[in-house]
């Protein structure tokens, strides 16, 4: 499988490129998710459930389809949240996932969901601005996407 990593700010670019795992099968592109020519885009359920249907869950990524010729990849996935219980009222993320970021689980769920889905012989897109993750002032987010790439990649 190709990751390509994708913003429209090389300063986040920058930081992505220097936090995550030196590997082939990952790339940067200056631009969005249409300046890359792939076969799946990961994007939040903020921009994706509107525009091409479908239902938050919290513990499943979404594939949907792209049918709408926007110049976007045939597929879209949605990553899902952490899993949660109901606790006095409120939901609160499971215990067992209180020390796991959501960047890592959303990401690591998403690719696992390709590979599932679609094999290893696509490429796929996360597309920072479309995950809320294009800032350049944010070294978490890209160490933990590091670490769910690199349990991706040895899983």
């Amino acid at each position: 499988m190709k990751i390509c990593v994708t913003s429209s700010r090389q300063s986040t670019l920058d930081l992505w490129a220097r936090l995550l795992p030196a590997s082939t099968a990952i790339g940067f592109v200056n631009g969005g998710g249409r300046s890359v020519r792939a076969d799946v885009l990961v994007m939040s359920g903020v921009w994706a459930f509107d525009r091409y249907g479908g239902r938050p869950d919290r513990e499943a990524a979404h594939i949907l389809p792209n049918a709408r010729g926007d110049g976007l990849p045939e597929w879209i996935v949605v990553p899902p949240f952490r899993p949660v219980v109901e606790r006095d009222g409120e939901f609160v993320t499971r215990e067992d996932f209180a020390e796991v970021s959501p960047a890592h689980y959303a990401v690591l769920r998403s690719l696992q969901a390709v590979r599932e889905e679609f094999g290893d012989s696509v490429t796929v897109v996360l597309d920072l601005s479309l995950l809320g993750m294009d800032d350049p002032n944010d070294e978490s987010t890209p160490a933990s996407v590091a670490r769910a790439i690199e349990d991706f990649l040895a899983g």
